[in-house]
């Protein structure tokens, strides 16, 4: 039955949303319902996605509903929680060991203890319940696969729905990498499925053939070499969880493709590019709706990078609520303020996980903005402000970021040159002309407001984002240089940094290739005796 519900999942859910997109059209009104009013013209792109999701939201309800029960029962026992999927497996391959430690002879207390219960012998016994345990894990595996379908499921819903209301979405920022992300995961997943569902295959052919107690040792064998490859491939290709269903439910396996190297808005562009696609697009449809309430003489980007950079001050306790809410009343109306937090999809927690993401990713951009801070406390210095700061544990991909703040008079010309032996590209130039920055006027009786100096000192700091490939692991050196037009030295740097391996990614690699050694092994062990006496040797 497992193999055909496997070979049938493709199909099903390809059938289900087939019926979905073929059911929308049919959907006539009532003859005597009153026709809906058309859509305002001056946003018309909101009216179509609205359209969009409400003209078939019975059946995306479902799926969401089966993906958030799926949900709960993979964070118990398959990926978080007890883990059964990563220990199961083991305890079948250490079954296996004792059952052929007592193959020729039985131990008295289970003839005592257990013959009444277990009529058979024990290596028998313990056969039966590597069988049970097999079955089992192999059902949370095929819950797991379950979930990954129907994710990928509602992100082709959605997909179809937001391409419908006219919207570019299968070619905006990571849409790519996002499916593939989706679809390798399930495929990783359909391989390790299919090598357990022929191990428990081939276990149970062992004890239907073998009545008398009398296992074959080949087929032993090749059940524990697929068993071996099948919990190889599952750790060797391990990776984060997803789900549809929640807002912020794709950040954790979203990596950006692509992201600015100059930037203008900060934490606009820092955030935006650890943002998966989906939620990018329901935050920039909620944004259109409060764009009536934007006060003159401000913008929508502007709003996002004073939001963003609010919540960050807030969250880091240098700022209040009410400070926060004041500062934003200056641009937008406090209605659509409470809003922001309100939002069934947009609410606190998801303002906070989009943060907190951020921070362990590009931890030296918010290490150098705490600098900036502690500088514009400490009163104005030099003519040119220039900082830089990388991972000092390189983990993968390094980003490096610089800042430059010019605290002349005069639009200065700069180069910046970072050059490294260890990372690639080894040598990278940026020219720069940086304009003067312009302090907020100090009356001499209340100090200026940090919601109202830190963020303008922000947008008239250049900042460089620079990401660094490895080239190899130990001690690496990475040189930044501060020019003017003529080749003179302004200011550099020197960073050091240690480039390493994930210490639980090399585990869970190492052990997924010892596994997987393990299972050429088992499998060519009742195979290379057969060939020899072929040949002859």
């Amino acid at each position: 039955m497992e193999d055909e519900d496997i070979s049938n999942f493709d199909e099903a859910l390809s059938a289900l949303a087939e019926e979905i997109l073929e059911d929308i059209p049919e959907q006539a009104p009532h003859p005597l319902a009153t026709p809906p009013p058309p859509p305002p013209l001056s946003a018309p792109s909101i009216g179509a996605v609205a359209a969009a999701r409400s003209a078939s939201v019975s059946p995306i309800d479902r799926l969401r509903a089966q993906e958030r029960t799926l949900l709960r029962i993979d964070r118990l026992l398959i990926s978080g929680g007890i883990r059964f999927v990563l220990f199961l497996p083991l305890f079948v391959v250490i079954n296996f060991g004792l059952a052929h430690s007592y193959r020729n002879s039985t131990p008295e207390w289970w003839l005592l203890h257990m013959q009444d219960v277990a009529p058979v012998e024990m290596h028998l016994g313990i056969h039966f319940l590597s069988l049970f345990i097999l079955v089992a894990d192999i059902a949370l595996l095929l819950l797991l696969f379950r979930l990954l379908s129907v994710t990928r499921t509602i992100f082709r819903y959605e997909a179809e729905s937001l391409t419908t209301a006219g919207l570019t979405f299968k070619s905006s920022h990571g849409y790519a990498e996002m499916r593939a992300t989706i679809n390798g995961s399930r495929r990783q997943l359909g391989a390790t499925i299919t090598f357990l569902i022929l191990a428990a295959s081939l276990l149970g052919i062992a004890l239907w053939l073998a009545p008398n107690g009398d296992l074959s040792p080949r087929l032993v064998a090749l059940s524990t070499g697929t068993l071996l490859a099948g919990h190889g491939s599952f750790l060797v290709s391990n990776q984060s969880r997803f789900n549809a269903s929640e807002p912020w439910g794709m950040l954790s396996a979203f990596s950006p493709p692509i992201h600015p190297a100059l930037l203008r808005r900060p934490f606009s562009d820092v955030i935006k590019a650890h943002i998966d696609p989906l939620l990018t697009v329901r935050i920039s449809e909620y944004l259109r709706t409060v764009e009536a309430e934007v006060k003159s003489r401000h913008s929508m980007a502007q709003i996002q990078e004073t939001l963003l950079h609010l919540l960050h001050l807030r969250r880091s306790s240098l700022i209040d609520e009410q400070q926060f809410r004041s500062a934003l009343a200056t641009m937008i109306d406090s209605n659509s303020i409470d809003l922001l937090f309100d939002h069934p999809e947009l609410g606190q927690e998801t303002w906070d996980r989009l943060l907190s993401g951020a921070m362990v990713d590009c931890a030296p951009f918010f290490r150098l903005h705490d600098r900036l801070h502690m500088r514009q406390q400490t009163g104005r210095t030099g003519v040119v402000w220039f900082d830089v700061d990388m991972e000092n544990l390189v983990v993968g991909p390094a980003n490096l970021f610089a800042f430059i703040l010019n605290q002349s008079d005069e639009v200065q010309d700069l180069i910046l040159r970072v050059q490294t032996p260890d990372f690639r590209p080894n040598e990278c130039e940026y020219r720069l002309r940086v304009e003067p920055h312009q302090a907020l006027e100090f009356d001499g009786l209340e100090l200026p407001k940090l919601t109202q100096t830190l963020p303008r000192l922000l947008a008239s700091t250049r900042i460089i984002w620079q990401s660094l490939l490895p080239a190899g692991t130990g001690e690496s050196t990475v040189t930044v240089r501060l020019e003017d037009p003529d080749g003179n030295l302004i200011s550099g740097r020197v960073l050091t940094v240690q480039i390493r391996n994930d210490l639980f990614s090399r585990l869970r690699m190492t052990t997924g290739a010892l596994f997987i050694v393990g299972a050429t092994i088992a499998i060519l062990s009742p195979i290379l005796p057969f060939i020899g006496s072929v040949l002859g040797l």
